[in-house]
């Protein structure tokens, strides 16, 4: 696979590139044109055209991308599976005190401080992300439950990481961008890193389900598929946030992936018309069907009528 290291303009060609951070590569004008991720898909199929248009990274007036603290912590657990020089070139642990600059006394650590402040904006410049102590503890626990399940002692997570893959979707003209957590070097086995409160099979499942991780494996599928990449499996690797820290993989079938690339297909589809209208409709705009409540709800409200003295 060649991978084309980024020279920090708008991406013209279709391709696998590194060396683009998180930030730029959800930012506006990654592409030459404009691009869609899973996330822009998943959220205008789970909610709305406008709802995904909000928080668009090419729509100027979205709410910009802010990593959540969740999503620090697993990136950060798994760059400490990659090597202990990587992570420390990316994170670094926020002192636990700071001295003041006026009585030279030792205080503990606030980021209000002026002497705070300067701190983390010097580690902002040089691109670390700052973690706590606790969180830093967090994080190697994490990493230790990970490294004791079979598949990732088997080599699930090496490969290229911190890729980006872009194409142009022949349909609707719509830049697509991907990004694997790992790029298996020869075979067609994606893994994405995913931190949860909770690895049991019933949580999973709504978890699973929630956030239509099937339809991010489905669109590293089509991407693989356009850019010449084999693709075999997308396993999703779960690891809790809170103790004991288990882990647990979870490979999504052949059948959840097809369906998956349908309903991004159909986004892709909703959001070039939304465009071409220069509309991003909410949901349910122009619906006036009726809405009833589910018969579970209505044999609930019947019991209780019964109970209340009223016959039904």
């Amino acid at each position: 696979m060649e991978v084309i290291p980024w020279d920090g303009k708008p991406i013209r060609q279709p391709g696998w590139y590194s060396g683009i951070p998180l930030e730029k590569y959800h930012s506006r004008g990654i592409c030459k044109g404009r691009a869609v991720s899973s996330s822009d898909l998943r959220t205008c199929w789970a909610k709305s055209p406008a709802h995904m248009h909000a928080r668009w990274a090419e729509n100027p007036k979205g709410e910009p991308f802010e990593p959540t603290r969740p999503m620090t912590l697993g990136s950060a657990a798994h760059h400490l599976l990659l090597g202990e020089d990587g992570f420390k070139i990316k994170y670094v642990a926020q002192p636990e005190v700071y001295r003041d600059k006026v009585t030279a006394v030792e205080k503990p650590w606030n980021n209000n401080a002026d002497v705070c402040k300067k701190w983390r904006y010097a580690q902002a410049q040089m691109g670390r992300t700052v973690v706590t102590i606790k969180e830093l503890e967090v994080i190697v626990e994490m990493a230790k439950s990970l490294n004791l399940e079979p598949l990732v002692n088997d080599g699930l997570l090496r490969g290229a990481v911190e890729c980006s893959g872009f194409y142009i979707d022949g349909e609707t003209g719509l830049w697509v961008k991907v990004r694997p957590d790992v790029i298996p070097p020869t075979s067609g086995d994606f893994v994405d890193l995913k931190t949860t409160s909770d690895v049991t099979t019933v949580a999973l499942m709504s978890t699973i389900r929630s956030y239509s991780y099937h339809q991010q494996g489905a669109l590293i599928w089509e991407a693989c598929e356009t850019l010449g990449h084999p693709f075999q499996t997308f396993v999703l690797m779960f690891v809790e946030t809170s103790k004991p820290h288990c882990s647990r993989a979870v490979p999504l079938s052949d059948a959840d992936l097809a369906r998956g690339r349908m309903q991004n297909r159909a986004m892709l589809r909703r959001i070039a018309t939304c465009i071409e209208e220069d509309h991003f409709p909410g949901p349910g705009e122009g619906d006036l069907r009726e809405m009833s409540l589910s018969n579970d709800e209505r044999e609930r409200i019947d019991i209780r009528l019964r109970l209340e003295g009223i016959n039904v």
